[in-house]
Order: structure tokens, then C-alpha cells, then sequence
């Protein structure tokens, strides 16, 4: 297996002070995320939910990106893995606090997988800086328009840039 070089962060962290001014950022938060953050407590993708708790960032989903999250959150598989009650909370909670947009498809978009077109669509119809994924396809893809696709460890830098 090829290591895949660590991805050069650049300006995102005067980008994401600049979004700051006052206002959370704003970013998108895969489903494969919200698995990772029931089954891996204290990992990557939960640290990531605990900053979206603390009101650090806001997240932005569309009607059907929760909808695909309660499908695959809300499988048994899951809740078996990583506790059935952290399961029904969370997906409640996403339904609760996410800024839902109304997401458009968008044409010019590459990606082959319909679920990772509507995150992008979300991202974009939400002004969303960032689209936080463990999707390889979506991060080889770096970002559409004004989206950036990071992994988890890559956007828990730029929030800590951020502060």
C-alpha cells in the first residue's frame, strides 16, 4: 500500500479565521464520519463531533444526506458496534442542530457514488467550507468550487488554526 502524502493545509487557516469573524464555520460531515464517531470513541471522528457540541463549527446536511445518515447510522450493524443509545441520540441531534439546506445536484460534479454528490450539493447550498469525509474518492477529487474535501485529521488541524 502506498502511503498518500499528508496534504498541504496552505492558507486554510487564515481562510477559516476569515470565515470565524464572529460566525462558526460551516462544514459537512460524511456519514462514514458519524459511523467512525459511534464505533471509535475518543477517535478522529468523535473529537469531531465533540467541536461541532462546543459550537465551534456548525454542520450542514440537506434532507437527504440525513436521510442517508439515519440509514446507515440507524442499522442495527451500527448500533451493535457502537451502542444503540449514542446511535438514536446522535441521529436526533443531527436532525435538531444541523442547518438544513435545501441541496440541488449539481451537474458539473465528477464523483461517481450519488450519496457523495448530494454531500457536496449540501456543502455548496449551505456555504459550507469544508466537506470532512474518509470517502478516497472524494478526497482525491480535493474540493469543488468553494468546498474543500479533508480528512478528519485534516480538518481538527484547521480548527485548532482556527481558534
Amino acid at each position: 500500500m502506498v502511503a498518500k502524502p499528508e496534504r498541504q493545509l496552505g492558507n486554510r487557516e487564515a481562510r477559516a479565521s476569515a470565515a470565524g469573524g464572529g460566525a462558526p464555520l460551516r462544514a459537512v460531515i460524511d456519514t462514514n464520519l458519524l459511523v467512525g464517531a459511534l464505533v471509535r470513541p475518543g477517535g478522529a471522528s468523535d473529537r469531531i463531533l465533540k467541536q461541532w457540541r462546543a459550537g465551534v463549527f456548525k454542520h450542514v446536511a440537506s434532507e437527504a444526506t440525513l436521510r442517508e445518515a439515519e440509514s446507515v447510522v440507524g442499522s442495527r450493524w451500527v448500533g451493535r458496534l457502537g451502542g444503540r443509545r449514542e446511535r438514536d441520540a446522535l441521529l436526533a441531534e443531527l436532525r435538531a442542530e444541523s442547518i438544513v439546506v435545501d441541496a440541488p445536484i449539481l451537474a458539473a460534479l465528477t464523483l461517481k457514488d450519488a450519496g457523495d454528490r448530494r454531500l457536496v450539493g449540501a456543502a455548496h447550498a449551505g456555504r459550507a467550507r469544508y466537506l470532512v469525509t474518509a470517502d478516497r474518492e472524494v478526497l482525491l477529487a480535493w474540493g469543488h468550487g468553494g468546498v474543500e474535501f479533508l480528512t478528519a485529521g485534516e480538518f481538527l488541524r484547521a480548527l485548532e488554526r482556527s481558534a
